[in-house]
């Protein structure tokens, strides 16, 4: 097997780029570590940002990035910009990854990103995209999705937890 985990976020809230972590293999340390909520909506769940990249970052030029805070996850590569899905590299791993929007994402935004995790791949990001594309992952991703399980979202209200958010 290629990939060996699974992230989706959801836009839960008005912000303008976070994404909750609703559903997930739970199995990838760095974002059970790193993606952890302190404050604010959801906290001890997970959440990332989907943000244009600044100018200043080096490196290849792309437009969006997965951050969490000031610190960047990955840099998120398009080589074909009419579809909903790209590929990076997880910052400070061997790890590269495939990213799927939702398929509606250029008239209604991006709501729903999903992160595949493909560990010891860093280097080889462009052989995972050829093999992505050409649909020879679709097992894994499935087997993936049906594995993932989906987390409760919590609302922060006056001090105290409620109203629970699911899929």
């Amino acid at each position: 097997m290629i990939f060996t985990d699974y992230y989706k976020g959801q836009k839960l809230t008005d912000a303008k780029s976070r994404f909750d972590v609703t559903t997930s293999t739970g199995e990838y340390d760095f974002f059970e570590s790193f993606l952890i909520n302190k404050r604010g909506f959801n906290v001890g769940g997970l959440s990332f940002n989907c943000v244009s990249r600044p100018n200043r970052w080096k490196g290849k030029k792309t437009d969006l990035a997965i951050t969490k805070g000031s610190s960047n996850i990955t840099s998120i590569k398009r080589p074909d910009i009419e579809n909903n899905f790209a590929f990076g590299d997880i910052k400070g791993t061997n790890d590269g990854c495939i990213i799927v929007f939702n398929p509606d994402f250029k008239e209604g935004g991006i709501n729903t990103i999903e992160i595949f995790i493909a560990r010891g791949m860093r280097n080889d990001t462009n052989s995972l995209w050829n093999l992505f594309c050409d649909g020879e992952l679709d097992h894994e991703i499935e087997r993936l999705r049906a594995k993932a399980v989906t987390k409760t979202v919590t609302e922060k209200r006056n001090g105290g937890l409620s109203a629970e958010k699911g899929e």
